[in-house]
């Protein structure tokens, strides 16, 4: 039983992964548009910037570039703090707001890749909740049969 589900977690972990390492192609697709030289430490600043443009930015063309730019820096394969939600959720509203993006086929490849990757995510999510009960249940069946043991041998 725990050998099957183990299994199960394993292929996940390994399609995640998978997901991962094409999402880095798609990263790489995008990352040569925008930002190609910052370094691990920039990108927190660098979003908060874009964060603003959005926020203050008087021409919509310029923030919806900015939601773009977010989509690729939240997932970049660069950034120390990938946050592929945030990338989804902002690869989402650059498509709402540019009705040619989703036309470009780099843009409807990267878009079905972070939905897969939040997809599997929820999944691994809910496998690792899943697995922590069974490791739960399997320390206290331990600690019964070594309680059960101990009695047995007390009879003797």
């Amino acid at each position: 039983m725990v050998t099957r589900i183990f299994l199960k977690k394993m292929i996940k972990v390994s399609l995640l992964c998978g997901l991962i390492l094409v999402n880095v192609s798609c990263a790489r697709i995008l990352q040569t548009t925008y930002a190609p030289d910052l370094k691990s430490g920039e990108y927190s600043m660098e979003i908060m910037r874009l964060k603003d443009v959005i926020k203050n930015h008087p021409r919509q063309s310029e923030r919806i570039k900015a939601h773009y730019h977010l989509a690729n820096l939240y997932s970049s394969y660069k950034n120390p703090k990938k946050d592929y939600k945030k990338a989804l959720e902002h690869f989402n509203i650059y498509i709402s707001l540019d009705s040619k993006a989703i036309k470009q086929n780099d843009v409807r490849n990267c878009l079905s890749l972070l939905r897969e990757i939040d997809r599997f995510s929820g999944e691994l999510a809910i496998s690792n909740r899943k697995n922590l009960k069974l490791m739960q249940t399997i320390e206290k069946l331990q600690t019964l049969d070594f309680q059960v043991e101990q009695k047995r041998k007390s009879y003797r």
